[in-house]
């Protein structure tokens, strides 16, 4: 029986080094030495739609290396580490797979032979050797695939734009227009006045009253608590000096005809 692939278990890591964000799933820690056999399994992941890092250059005399390889790794969600008799005795093996662990990255295991895995590797690794069936293994570890995150992250930044101008948008609406109503009667016969023309507010708002001397006027918001230079004109009827009245009632006058 195939031994299991066990995620590790992880604990919570407030460094800034561990949440950077990354370009790669999965970084490919190997010996070049062992080449021919890892090189199906990166195509392998890669067709299953896995970013994956693949160092084919080589390491120069007098080169950072170091630098370099931990700036891919940081750079990697995953350290896929082929190991072998080769990989146990490379010092790239070795900085690669021990900068994962210290920068919070899992580190999975692909058996190339019978070599025992370091003893900080705390995971059973995977001993199938077909490339292709070792890669439907690891794909239960590997996690959300970048390009379906990036989907995602992008979705959710577009729901949280759409969220703050719908917020913005209610917050600054203007606020809803009000009416204001009366009735203007003769005084002389108390009956309805039609044709009165009424002013408010300076001359903001305009109405005329109906056959019923019912007068509706229309004032953009927010609703006032007083409407101040009333006033109330028809030809043939002394006018009303302007008055200031409550808002949140209704204002019935008379007009009184000239002599």
């Amino acid at each position: 029986m195939r031994p299991a692939l066990w995620r590790r278990r992880w604990e919570p890591r407030h460094n800034r080094e561990a949440m950077n964000w990354t370009r790669f799933d999965i970084f490919i820690s190997y010996s070049r030495q062992d080449s021919a056999a890892v090189e199906p399994l990166v195509k392998a992941l890669r067709a299953r739609g896995y970013r994956v890092f693949f160092d084919q250059a080589s390491i120069q005399v007098g080169e950072q290396w170091k630098a370099r390889l931990g700036k891919a790794v940081r750079a990697s969600r995953v350290c896929l580490l082929c190991w072998s008799e080769h990989a146990r005795n490379s010092e790239f093996v070795a900085f690669e797979y021990s900068r994962a662990e210290g920068l919070g990255r899992p580190v999975l295991p692909w058996l190339l032979d019978g070599t025992p895995l370091p003893q900080m590797i705390e995971i059973h690794g995977v001993v199938e050797r077909e490339p292709a069936k070792a890669a439907e293994l690891f794909r239960p570890s590997l996690g959300i695939k970048l390009s379906v995150r990036r989907a995602l992250q992008a979705a959710l930044a577009l729901l949280l734009l759409a969220m703050i101008g719908f917020a913005y948008w209610r917050t600054h609406l203007p606020p809803p227009p009000w009416e204001f109503t009366g009735q203007v009667t003769d005084s002389a016969t108390k009956a309805p006045l039609a044709g009165v023309e009424v002013d408010a507010e300076g001359g903001r708002s305009r109405a005329y009253t109906d056959n019923h001397g019912m007068y509706v006027l229309r004032l953009p918001g927010p609703r006032l608590k007083y409407l101040e230079d009333l006033r109330f004109s028809k030809q043939g009827y002394e006018g009303v000096a302007p008055v200031n009245v409550r808002a949140d009632q209704p204002f019935n006058t008379d007009l009184s005809p000239m002599r």
